[in-house]
């Protein structure tokens, strides 16, 4: 049997409607039921109390007397030297590239040791360990100037890290002797 001409828009109108209610009663809220917004009272020993049991209502605490309320004293931060000594932690991908760079060094190609660690140095600027290893090839290079110059940036970002501030300042005294 097939639906006539008057049939298949009755039909297209019966699910438009029943598809209608269905978004319609999916939107609705029930109602949420009502909470108690008072805070429980506290509880304190007390002996003898067989309705409550070993607990009562407390009383409020009142401050000791002679109680001042001041305000806080800010606390200064601790000094360097006060500090963890936690070695500090570096971009993994940038010792990756002193690794890198060491072994092209230790292959005689000084040129692709430095721009591997120009590269480094683009993805961690705060490692003073980047800074030294480029130092020590710039004072292989006869660049004493540049050593020097990365020695002194390698000391400045060094502050948490005693070994690299020790390295560092070889790297210093290295350059600054050769002149």
């Amino acid at each position: 049997m097939m639906a006539t001409r008057t049939e298949r828009p009755r039909a297209a109108a019966a699910i438009l409607a029943t598809l209608l209610l269905a978004l319609v009663a999916g939107c609705a809220v029930l109602p949420q039921p009502e909470r108690d917004t008072r805070s429980p009272e506290p509880m304190t020993p007390e002996k003898g109390d067989a309705e409550t049991g070993p607990m009562a209502p407390a009383l409020p605490e009142a401050p000791p007397p002679g109680a001042v309320d001041r305000p806080a004293v800010p606390v200064p931060p601790p000094e360097p030297s006060e500090l963890p000594s936690l070695p500090p932690e570096y971009h993994p991908t940038g010792e990756a590239l002193v690794e890198q760079a060491r072994r092209e060094a230790l292959l005689e190609d000084p040129a692709s040791a430095g721009a591997t660690l120009e590269r480094a140095l683009r993805i961690d600027p705060s490692n003073p360990w980047i800074w030294i290893e480029l130092g020590y090839l710039r004072l292989d290079a006869g660049q004493d100037a540049a050593a020097e110059s990365m020695a002194r940036k390698a000391l400045s970002l060094s502050r948490l890290d005693p070994k690299a501030r020790a390295a560092a300042g070889r790297l210093l005294e290295q350059a600054g002797s050769d002149r």
